[in-house]
């Protein structure tokens, strides 16, 4: 199911409110390629075809957006978005879109979970790597058990939560548990539910997508953070290398807390965005 079409019937209705309607006929441009997307597209009926660097991306039908990332990113020169056949659209630009968000935590969620789908879809293009590069991540010693103090002054450390408030990761940090996990051990398989992730403290995780594609995880990274926000299953397998020490916590809890700093959870909506537009620019250069 499109996750827009499952939000609340006044979050909709505030979106209709907000946005401006747009029809488009067969074949017609919605968003043209070399210029900046300035603003999102959900669809309400119809298909839309998405293109990137020319070659074919995704079809977009009811109740799925189109221009996402790229809005939110301040990108999106190489895509382009044209109607399969008759269409009929919501448009919101950027600046309307970060009102709605930061006032319906539901809608941004919604958003975001689109925006992990596309970066999924994109590292699983990108090689044997997975867009990760040739990386040999270095464990560091293993931790005692770490308190509440401590925990939040880790999760300072890790780059993408530096800008954080101290007072939102004190809070993810009262909700995660410390687990240790031993050499060889397999800490899911692809298929597998995803509703928690990891903050790796110390070790490294291998990850393996078939036979194709590996990559590793190391200290101060987050292993499970897309899938789980894409509301997909497991999208990789994942084993300890060597012995593993990393703070646990559902998705769910730092929903919860993400709602209740409503500018956090825009400025980490727009900076998934801008890494997952990174991502889809290197596409073609792999392909």
């Amino acid at each position: 199911m499109a996750p827009f079409a499952t939000l609340p019937p006044e979050d909709l209705a505030l979106l209709v409110e907000r946005a401006t309607p747009r029809t488009f006929e067969p074949g017609q441009v919605v968003i043209e390629r070399g210029t900046a997307v300035e603003a999102i597209h959900l669809v309400v009926e119809g298909t839309l075809v998405e293109e990137r660097a020319g070659k074919a991306w995704a079809l977009r039908e009811p109740y799925e957006i189109v221009g996402g990332v790229d809005t939110l990113a301040a990108s999106g020169a190489d895509v382009e978005v044209r109607a399969k056949g008759a269409a009929r659209t919501l448009e919101l630009g950027r600046e309307t879109l970060l009102e709605v968000c930061y006032d319906r935590f539901d809608v941004l969620n919604t958003i975001a979970t689109g925006v992990a789908a596309m970066a999924i879809a994109a590292r699983l293009r990108l090689g044997a790597t997975g867009g990760f590069g040739k990386r040999s991540p270095q464990t560091e010693r293993l931790p005692r058990d770490l308190n509440l103090a401590e925990r939040v002054a880790f999760l300072h450390s890790m780059p993408v939560l530096r800008d954080t408030a101290l007072l939102t990761l004190a809070e993810v940090a009262a909700r995660s548990a410390q687990t240790t996990f031993e050499a060889g051990e397999k800490l899911w398989r692809t298929g597998d539910r995803a509703d928690h992730l990891l903050l790796i403290v110390s070790g490294v995780i291998d990850c393996a997508v078939g036979d194709g594609l590996h990559f590793a995880l190391g200290p101060r990274e987050a292993a499970g953070v897309l899938d789980a926000l894409a509301t997909v299953p497991r999208w990789y397998d994942a084993t300890a290398r060597t012995r593993l020490v990393a703070l646990r916590t559902r998705l769910a809890h730092v929903l919860d807390v993400l709602e209740d700093d409503p500018a956090t959870a825009v400025a980490a909506l727009t900076q998934l965005a801008r890494a997952t537009s990174g991502l889809v620019a290197a596409v073609p250069a792999a392909t």
